[in-house]
């Protein structure tokens, strides 16, 4: 009898640590984000989410890593809001900064996961800030469309918002990131320093980075990646993922130029994406992928490796009269450039769409997120 008590307080403790309030909450997200209006605004109203510091900061928006490489970001400024979340009290302390989903921000209220290790690391005297990436650019979601906004910005927000907060009164100088999909791949942009070195002073970095099902295939990362050299990292994904595949991102965190160890590859089989939403997997039609299209990568001076995207942007589709027309069209209007881009791709019928995703395994990973930013920030 004694046993089964206690089996029984344990679900009991265990379902409570991992209840949400989504069903009670009672927050527009449409309504809440507009160019003007950052969603963060109106989340950090909400219960349990209220004691925070909204802090708004100027940010850039790019088409990839080249138009970085060359300046061309800084043709088009943009203020970007973030919410920080502190542990109670006055100490200092090193600060997580969480990048969302094709989702979009709306991540921070309806993602179970996202809220609950939220509030583990501020348990254990660790810093969260939110961060919207989509609402001021013109996006709530991008799920359906990912050519709502391109993906090298999100990480460039993030880096401008440790650039702020490493001279913020409670902040110790260690900080980590992470994210989940578009969030995972924010944290793979912001693990090189080829691209940091653009945003901070000297080569340092993110001291911990956790990329979680990022894109690897056709983010435009570096070919040759070389990681900052203050940073240790944790790449999971999900082995069954069918939306951004895990054998890429094995592939790229392999490539990756770094100390022995500093890199660790956690491929979870049979997981899918979005293997912590606390439900069971489900066949999501409208998300879009892009696995028959052409690999995306770059050289160290940000000029595609792929031979097959110069010659359909200039040749075959004749949407720039020069590989050089092309990249100064993406500093002028990196949006623009973009949407070109997808549409040339629509075109080459490259782009498919319906994914799996979901799972029950939130217990199970929880521990592991969360002991890797206390071993790698306190």
């Amino acid at each position: 009898m004694k046993k089964i008590f206690l089996l029984l307080i344990t679900l009991i403790f265990t379902t409570n640590v991992y209840a949400h309030f989504t069903k009670n909450i009672n927050f527009d997200s449409k309504a809440n984000c507009t160019k003007k209006r950052s969603m963060l605004k109106g989340i950090s109203k909400l219960k349990n989410y209220k004691g925070g510091e909204i802090i708004k900061f100027n940010s850039y928006t790019g088409f990839d890593q080249r138009t970085v490489l060359i300046d061309g970001h800084l043709n088009n400024p943009i203020e970007i809001t973030g919410y920080l979340r502190l542990p109670q009290g006055t100490d200092k302390v090193p600060i997580v900064i969480y990048t969302h989903s094709s989702g979009g921000p709306g991540d921070y209220v309806w993602d179970d996961f996202v809220y609950h290790a939220a509030q583990n690391l501020l348990k254990e005297g660790i810093g969260v800030m939110y961060i919207d990436n989509f609402c001021p650019r013109g996006a709530r979601a991008t799920w359906r469309d990912q050519s709502k906004v391109p993906l090298i910005n999100g990480a460039i927000d993030a880096l401008m918002a440790l650039k702020v907060l490493q001279s913020h009164p409670r902040s110790n100088g260690k900080f980590g990131t992470t994210g989940h999909s578009r969030g995972g791949t924010n944290s793979f942009f912001v693990s090189d320093v080829k691209l940091t070195s653009k945003f901070l002073d000297g080569t340092k970095g993110f001291d911990a980075i956790l990329p979680e099902a990022a894109e690897c295939r056709m983010a435009g990362f570096f070919a040759e990646p070389e990681l900052t050299p203050n940073t240790t990292m944790l790449v999971v994904h999900g082995g069954a993922d069918d939306y951004t595949l895990a054998k890429f991102c094995k592939e790229h965190a392999e490539r990756i130029k770094a100390p022995p160890g500093k890199v660790k590859i956690d491929i979870k089989e049979g997981w899918y994406h979005v293997w912590h939403s606390g439900k069971k997997p489900w066949r999501e039609k409208m998300a879009m992928t892009l696995h028959d299209c052409p690999d995306f990568y770059v050289d160290n001076e940000g000029r595609f490796t792929n031979p097959i995207w110069v010659e359909w942007m200039v040749n075959k589709h004749k949407k720039y009269a020069s590989e050089e027309a092309f990249y100064e069209a993406a500093q002028k209007d990196p949006r623009k450039a973009w949407k070109t881009g997808f549409k040339i791709m629509k075109k080459e019928k490259c782009i498919s769409k319906g994914v799996t995703i979901g799972g029950d395994n939130a217990e199970v990973y929880m521990p592991q997120f969360i002991n890797f930013f206390k071993e790698n920030l306190l």
